[in-house]
């Protein structure tokens, strides 16, 4: 527990905590990365369909899944925090570490991956991260997209540095180019397609 959960759940209670989150999470929802991901890619993601995994987390995801499966399409969930269940899709989530997700999902493939604030946060070598996407690769149908989103303040561009060739081809997506910058924030999205 962090020091400000500590503090605010001893001054203020577990309502305290509650509001303090809720907060957070309502500040993270008006990024322009966020705004985008609301916007573009989640409808087009909504409108294929199909079965598509939720690679991280946290309480302002939850909506997401939600516009996915008013669309049609199945969302499983994962994440390697096991406190992390609580924001993922009941019933259809497991716990696991993305870099063997293959073993953790080795009954399933996937139409599509949104991994998406996990690479820099966690999966942080470029050792890793190539492990997570192999292993992210052999759980997508050939043709099936991945969603990457990472940080340029918290790692290396993991397109440019190979990490996802020869598994993915950069291919724009949702109206919008296979690369998308922000001005504002560090977020970069990466729509890939499993070759």
């Amino acid at each position: 527990m962090g020091a400000g959960t500590f503090f605010t759940r001893l001054f203020f209670g577990e309502a305290g905590v509650t509001r303090r989150k809720t907060a957070g999470a309502k500040r993270i929802l008006q990024l322009p990365d966020r705004k985008l991901l609301a916007e573009a890619y989640l409808p087009a993601m909504a409108a294929d369909g199909g079965r598509i995994l939720w690679v991280g987390c946290r309480a302002y995801t939850a909506d997401d899944y939600a516009a996915l499966e008013a669309g049609g399409a199945e969302v499983w969930t994962t994440d390697i925090d096991p406190e992390a269940a609580r924001w993922g899709v009941l019933g259809r989530h497991r716990t696991g570490d993305v870099c063997i997700i293959d073993k953790i999902f080795p009954d399933m493939i996937f139409d599509a991956i949104s991994c998406n604030g996990v690479l820099g946060y966690g999966v942080d070598t470029p050792e890793q991260q190539r492990q997570a996407l192999v292993a992210m690769a052999a759980i997508l149908r050939p043709g099936g997209r991945l969603l990457l989103g990472w940080n340029t303040d918290k790692i290396e561009d993991p397109v440019a540095a190979g990490l996802t060739s020869p598994e993915f081809a950069p291919t724009p997506y949702a109206g919008q180019e296979s690369r998308v910058r922000f001005d504002e924030v560090t977020h970069v999205y990466d729509a890939l397609v499993r070759t």
